[in-house]
């Protein structure tokens, strides 16, 4: 009965890791670097170089609650949001449809830094938990993905647990390559198992209600999101109170927690909680009515479910962590990461002597090909495109994300004709080959494109380089494995 029990789960382990795993594996790495987003984006926009106060000055607010508001009149849903120390300037955004996107202001002097548009970080956390499908149909099938994970992960443990020790004390590295890609699948997910289930519950919860709506519960969510320019009316052009006294009666309210961001409304302004104050993410505000800025009271969530939901958020997106967590998350998703490629290899490792001249076999290897090379080649490309691209290029944000989805698409093709034509094994090499280049090529990159930026926020760049060094010499080691390997 247990032998059963095992192999059922062995096949249904296989199959649904193999049918999420091509998907889940773009949504991980994804969100590994969504951990950074911010500073990523900071990467990205090297002219807002220097160190700036995280306390703008009432000169700053004045001006950029001027631009927001002509930005506003103009039909713009703009909102300001206030400096943090992950990014300590004034920015005014509106959602584009995808990312959120807009001006950056010095928050000492309110001057706009002309900084080069690019859809940044953000671009990371939106296909993340969209995988750029439209929110609602994307959100949807990332749900759904993330319970195939809790499902595959559950049978791996009743597989595995039987001699779940002794495989992960007897690293075997040296023996046949299935039992060392076992290992290492097994390694890999023994130190990941409490992040991805922890991640893909949480997930699940935060957008619960694209599969099972529960307005009542989720109306806080929903009451601070800006869906489109047309969410927020057209306020007429008036004059406004002094932000700095409000800011401070705002924090007061919100129980010692620093404002986040403000909204505009043509009668009063809504000054919201930082999503970085606490684990719990809230979307707890204080309202004023315009123009005179007398207090109209506080919106606090404090309910047993709310409370739950904003745990489940903050747990998830993890904005209240400081630099110690975020690179545990960062490094636990990059965990996570390894567990679905390495099971992937697995999968096809196993069968490719029976089934391998199958062409749904070798479809479905060109696949996985572009769901792990294609896209560290693709992530790559989106860097380079930052650097390469006139910074006064119109749409050039639009262009960074259609150059990722360019090089995506072509390494997708490569991959599938290599595989399709018999040769595979070519398909790996020449696609590992390329991330190489371009993940060591990034810091000469950088120090070429942006020696200042470099200077003035070395601990940003080192990271971003860094991180494209990494993975450009993974991206070879395994290059030259698979090389010697070939006969």
């Amino acid at each position: 009965m247990r032998e059963t029990l095992r192999t059922r789960m062995g096949w249904l382990h296989g199959w649904v890791g193999l049918v999420s795993g091509l998907c889940l594996l773009c949504v991980f790495a994804t969100g590994t670097l969504a951990v950074f987003d911010t500073e990523i984006t900071r990467w990205m926009q090297p002219e807002t170089e220097g160190h700036f106060s995280t306390h703008p000055t009432d000169m700053a607010l004045s001006d950029a609650t001027t631009l927001l508001r002509s930005q506003q009149a103009r039909g713009i849903a703009a909102f300001l949001v206030l400096p943090s120390a992950r990014s300590p300037v004034l920015e005014i955004l509106h959602y584009n449809g995808h990312e959120f996107v807009g001006d950056v202001l010095d928050p000492a002097t309110g001057v706009v830094i002309p900084t080069r548009r690019t859809a940044g970080g953000k671009f990371f956390y939106n296909f993340h938990y969209t995988l750029r499908g439209g929110h609602e149909t994307g959100i949807r099938v990332v749900n759904m993905l993330a319970m195939g994970l809790l499902v595959v992960v559950g049978a791996g443990i009743i597989i595995h647990l039987h001699a779940l020790v002794p495989d992960v004390i007897l690293l075997r590295l040296s023996t046949s390559r299935i039992r060392s890609w076992l290992d290492v699948h097994l390694l890999a997910g023994v130190l990941a198992l409490p992040f991805m289930v922890m991640i893909a519950y949480t997930g699940i919860l935060v957008h619960a209600d694209t599969i099972m709506p529960a307005h009542s519960l989720l109306h806080e969510t929903k009451k601070g999101r800006i869906s489109s320019p047309s969410a927020l009316p057209t306020p007429p052009l008036q004059a406004l109170p002094p932000l700095s006294p409000l800011l401070s009666i705002a924090q007061q309210d919100l129980r010692g927690r620093p404002c986040g961001f403000i909204l505009f409304g043509p009668a009063r302004m809504s000054i919201f909680a930082s999503d970085a104050a606490a684990p719990y993410l809230t979307r707890d505000h204080v309202d004023f009515s315009l123009p005179d800025g007398h207090l109209l009271g506080a919106t606090l969530n404090t309910g047993q479910i709310a409370t739950t939901m904003q745990l489940m958020r903050g747990l998830h997106y993890a904005r209240f962590a400081g630099p110690g967590l975020r690179w545990l998350y960062f490094i636990s998703g990059l965990f996570g990461t390894t567990v679905i490629a390495s099971g992937l290899v697995l999968f096809f490792m196993k069968r490719r002597r029976k089934s391998g001249h199958l062409a749904i076999f070798r479809v479905a290897e060109g696949l996985t090909v572009a769901s792990m090379t294609s896209l560290l080649t693709a992530i790559l490309a989106f860097l380079w495109s930052n650097r390469l691209l006139p910074s006064t290029l119109p749409d050039r944000d639009g262009m960074e994300i259609d150059i990722f989805f360019a090089v995506w698409g072509l390494g997708a093709l490569h991959a599938l004709s290599r595989s399709l034509f018999g040769n595979p094994m070519s398909g790996w090499q020449e696609q590992l080959a390329a991330a190489a280049i371009m993940g060591c090529g990034l810091p000469l990159l950088d120090m070429v494109s942006a020696p200042q930026a470099l200077i003035h926020d070395a601990a940003i760049h080192m990271g971003v380089d860094g991180m494209g060094l990494v993975a450009g010499l993974v991206a070879l080691h395994a290059a030259r494995c698979l090389q010697a390997r070939t006969p």
